[in-house]
């Protein structure tokens, strides 16, 4: 599969990068998502429309030589491109206290399984251990660390019929994410596309 670099930025070589990989999701999922945004909901601090993406994998910090190492073991990841719905809301974790609320993508498909156990298998042969917990796909709305536990019950329940159309997953990336004085920033190093034949 072909990769596409963010090349002519100027940047320095990157040191201690935190890195993750993930797949943007499409315009018309993004206003879906930013709708269920509501200032009545104490306590959730709202994910920016910018910072909305289906997390296949958190590296975090990394030196920046093993940046390179990273890359060249995405290149070898391939999929046919696939279709998740979006349907649902959920939260993390599913007792206790919530940190965050999320928008789900129903049963997926098999091919998004496909391609995060691949994404594994080809960190843990360039040394990163492979992550321990069950991945369960999402869309991350708001975390919600400070808000009571009823409002959280409250939101889950009122948006339960929630949904968006289905989006076609056709590329996924390496992102790198800042923290500046405005904010956090996902900034996009590298994307690919899935590879095979559609189906």
């Amino acid at each position: 599969m072909g990769g596409s670099s963010n090349s002519g930025s100027g940047d320095p070589p990157l040191r201690g990068t935190r890195l993750f990989v993930a797949a943007p999701v499409p315009g018309y999922v993004k206003e879906a998502l930013a709708r269920l945004r509501d200032d009545r909901w104490n306590g959730f601090h709202w994910v920016g429309s910018g910072h909305y993406h289906l997390t296949l994998r958190f590296i975090g910090d990394v030196p920046g030589q093993f940046q390179g190492e990273i890359e060249a073991a995405l290149e070898k990841v391939s999929v046919a491109p696939f279709f998740l719905p979006v349907e649902g809301v959920g939260r993390f974790p599913a007792k206790g206290s919530a940190h965050a609320v999320w928008a789900g993508l129903g049963s997926a498909h098999p091919r998004l399984f496909s391609l995060k156990k691949q994404i594994e298998d080809a960190f843990f042969r360039i040394g990163l251990e492979p992550e321990k917990r069950v991945y369960q796909p999402h869309l991350t709305i708001a975390r919600v660390n400070h808000a009571a536990e009823e409002t959280v019950r409250q939101f889950l329940k009122e948006h339960a019929a929630f949904g968006a159309a289905p989006f076609r997953m056709e590329m996924f990336g390496l992102y790198r994410s800042e923290l500046r004085p405005e904010g956090r920033l996902h900034i996009e190093e590298r994307t690919w596309a899935p590879g095979g034949v559609d189906g």
